[in-house]
């Protein structure tokens, strides 16, 4: 072999061994992505096991009637299961609003729900209730009096008999004795301070609980306050609700320039009023920066890491607490609200209205001298401004009204039996109003029903999973008919339902017949259609037709077009779902603004392209600085892909009640361009939950939206003036947070009772 041949052949050989190397490592790769592949089939394989463990589940369920079912499943329902199994595949419980997405990662997300209202249970830690007595006699016995009626065990008594008359110290001296209390006697008054450390000193029980002298407990305050305390290991000072205690009274915090007194309505006790305020609570337990000394829940633990309370700066009385508390957060501990206990706080009468204005003046002083002018101007924004304890104090100026709606109702309409043809599957405005008012009505002891079709029944059961009506399922129309005889009134709340409501046979005795009218729904369809047509004629379908409506707007709409009246019962949206709450990462540094929208592609009425138009706009201009989620349909949807999507946002779907409630309490401002809204409920909900709004100025949003006050009201013809409003929202502060400040104190007195109330009257008058 020639010199050359031998070069060449060597040549050949290095290319053969690079061809080698090059094609073991594709077979690396290759087998990498094998196992890649083989892990994702395991996974698959797991989740299509728990599909198929859920789907044996349904069809073996006492629900399910499966050869009748299978072949009635439309389109809709499986898509909804199937997107329901896709997400529980993915084993996202919640979302994190924490998590960034990258440019143009338009994902969906999944919203976890609102807490449910926990039950009270009776407490077993032990508590020592140290009360510090300084002469008032009467206030006195009024408060231990209560305490010993309205305090389950385990608990103690210590009494601070500091300085008192001999007629107040012969009283503790006999009440300690026969309620086997442990009394302290100072023989010259010392001053609350110090009679305040000596109780502590005493006590060796889980919780130490200072009680002025001058207040009223009321039923089950212990458990309460007991519960909030237990209810997170950082929680180290608890305090309850009351009619004079600064920030923690209810329903009005201040009054002419002082702190409010609050005066219990006409012929309520300070018993009912804690009843009242416990049936009401949904148990939040908002976090302050001070809390107020006339009832102080201490932990024991932070009593030994802290310590007592300041005798030297603050010896004579008043700012002890503040001071106190101020140590708490400054040692990593949280101060809660127990907003289902109420204690009646009288007023001390120990000290003049001057000498106590005094002392107030002088605590303020040491406050400030000791701990700085900005930590207490934080603390005391916090507590004025606080979105949870807004919501609970605008729920309370409603919840007297609300029962006595209730008390009043029953004692009209207890017994009624009322149906609503109701033919719903999933999720929206006028499902949600019917049966929240329709809870409401149960309360006044009528007996609710809803009737709607076994084809819609597994995703409205999904879509209401914790719906309490009764629901009567048929398999078609004319069943409704043989259901009228056994009901006092039948209400239709879709056009195509109010046919439904004819007898069976002409001769048939008949209920109240009513249509809920919640929209103009001719606009629905083009002039002339069929759907135009059944929409027109339904609202003079029958001569004896009781017509309802939400809104002045929908009435004169009616009144306009079809020349009949219809009774209008107002808004209404469920205050008690819908609420502040405490956020997710609240304390996230450099948090985005976080916008909301309703994304309906399926209704041209909602404008869902210029609402995502606007939103990419918005974008555009801001960035990383907000946030933007959408809810209402799902990303697979070839009518939402055909919207313009390129910009950064978040889909959390088709969600149920508690889902939009958790979803709305984490944004700051929602949006709603739709062409016209008959009232707007979601607009409503987002308010309810301390939420700025943009809403539409065609349709009757101006029944509960006043522009500029609560919420902005837009022209949703003009893309100029959406943007603009938006605009201003993101980046004036002040506008936005003065708009979901009012939002929360207005929205309230559309509470559903009231609707529900209404509604009776008009199918029931006299």
């Amino acid at each position: 072999m020639t010199q050359t041949e031998l070069e060449k052949s060597q040549s050949q050989l290095k290319h053969t061994q690079a061809e080698l190397e090059k094609s073991q490592s594709q077979l690396k790769h290759t087998q990498a992505e094998l196992e890649k592949s083989q892990s994702q089939l395991k996974h698959t394989q797991a989740a299509l096991e728990e599909s198929n463990t859920t789907i044996a589940a349904i069809y073996t369920s006492k629900f399910w009637k499966l050869r009748t079912l299978w072949f009635k499943l439309k389109e809709p329902i499986l898509k909804s299961f199937v997107r329901q199994a896709k997400k529980a595949v993915a084993n996202l419980q919640t979302f994190s609003f924490s998590k960034r997405a990258n440019h143009f990662s338009n994902i969906d997300i999944v919203i976890s729900e609102a807490p449910p209202h926990q039950p009270l249970v009776k407490h077993s830690a032990t508590v020592d209730i140290i009360i510090c007595v300084h002469n008032a006699l009467d206030d006195v016995k009024q408060c231990l009096e209560s305490v010993i009626r309205y305090s389950r065990m385990p608990y103690s008594l210590i009494l601070v008999d500091d300085g008192s008359k001999e007629e107040t110290s012969n009283y503790l001296k006999y009440f300690a004795n026969s309620q086997k209390a442990k009394l302290i006697r100072n023989e010259v008054a010392r001053g609350y301070t110090f009679a305040a450390n000596q109780g502590l000193q005493q006590s060796q029980a889980d919780y130490a609980l200072l009680l002025n002298s001058d207040t009223v407990v009321t039923p089950n305050w212990l458990d309460r306050m007991i519960a909030c305390g237990e209810s997170d290991p950082q929680i180290g000072i608890v305090g309850p609700l009351s009619n004079t205690a600064s920030w923690q009274s209810i329903p009005e915090i201040s009054f002419q320039g002082d702190w409010a007194e609050n005066k219990l309505p006409a012929g309520m006790t300070v018993a009912d009023m804690g009843r009242l305020v416990g049936e009401y609570s949904e148990r939040l337990y908002p976090r302050l920066s001070f809390l107020n000394g006339f009832c102080l829940m201490i932990k024991q633990s932070l009593v030994k890491e802290i310590g007592y309370f300041d005798e030297a700066t603050f010896g004579e009385g008043y700012g002890e607490e503040n001071d106190y508390c101020l140590r708490t957060g400054k040692a990593g501990w949280q101060l809660a609200i127990a907003d289902d206990a109420y204690v009646y706080h009288s007023q001390s009468r120990s000290y003049s209205h001057e000498r106590r204005k005094l002392l107030c003046e002088r605590a303020d002083k040491a406050l400030v001298a000791k701990h700085g002018q900005q930590i207490v101007s934080d603390g005391v924004t916090v507590c004025r401004f606080d979105r949870v304890i807004e919501g609970i104090r605008a729920r309370t100026k409603v919840m007297e009204m609300r029962q006595r709606l209730i008390e009043d109702g029953k004692s009209r309409w207890e017994g009624k039996r009322i149906l609503f043809i109701l033919p719903i599957r999933e999720p929206g405005g006028g499902g949600n109003v019917v049966l929240q008012e329709a809870t409401a009505m149960q309360k006044m002891g009528v007996d609710v029903r809803i009737v709607n079709f076994n084809s819609h029944r597994t995703v409205f059961e999904h879509s209401y999973p914790k719906n309490n009506i009764p629901v009567i399922y048929v398999e078609k129309e004319y069943e409704i008919s043989g259901l009228l005889a056994k009901s006092d009134a039948a209400i239709a709340t879709l056009y195509k339902s109010v046919d439904w409501l004819k007898p069976l046979t002409p001769d048939e005795s008949l209920p109240v017949r009513g249509y809920y009218i919640q929209d103009f729904e001719p606009y629905f369809f083009p002039n002339n259609s069929e759907g135009f047509k059944t929409a027109w004629y339904s609202y003079t379908r029958y001569p004896d037709l009781v017509r309802i409506t939400k809104t002045e707007w929908n009435r004169d709409v009616v009144k306009q077009q079809i020349g009949v009246e219809c009774s209008v019962v107002e808004p209404s949206v469920n205050i008690d779902l819908y609420r502040p709450r405490r956020r997710q990462n609240s304390e996230e540094p450099n948090r985005r603004l976080r916008i909301a929208a309703m994304i309906r592609p399926s209704s041209p009425r909602r404008n869902p392209k210029l609402t995502m138009e606007i939103l990419r706009e918005i974008y555009r201009v801001y960035g990383d600085a907000i946030e933007i989620i959408l809810f209402g349909c799902e990303s697979e949807d070839p009518d939402f892909q055909a919207l313009p999507r390129d910009f950064e946002w978040r889909n959390a779907g088709i969600l149920t009640q508690p889902q939009i409630a958790f979803l709305l309490n984490e944004i700051d401002i929602f949006v709603d361009f739709s062409t016209f809204q008959a009232m707007g409920l979601t607009a409503m909900e987002a308010m309810a939950c301390g939420v700025a709004v943009i809403v539409p100025h065609k349709g009757g949003a101006g029944s509960f939206a006043k522009d500029n006050e609560n919420s902005l009201i837009v022209n949703t013809s003009s893309r100029k003036d959406c943007l603009n409003a938006l605009k201003r929202l993101v980046i004036d502060e002040q506008l936005r947070c003065g708009l979901q400040r009012q939002a929360i104190a207005d929205i309230c007195q559309y509470f559903p009772e009231k609707a529900a109330y209404n509604i009776l009257n008009a199918i029931f008058p006299g």
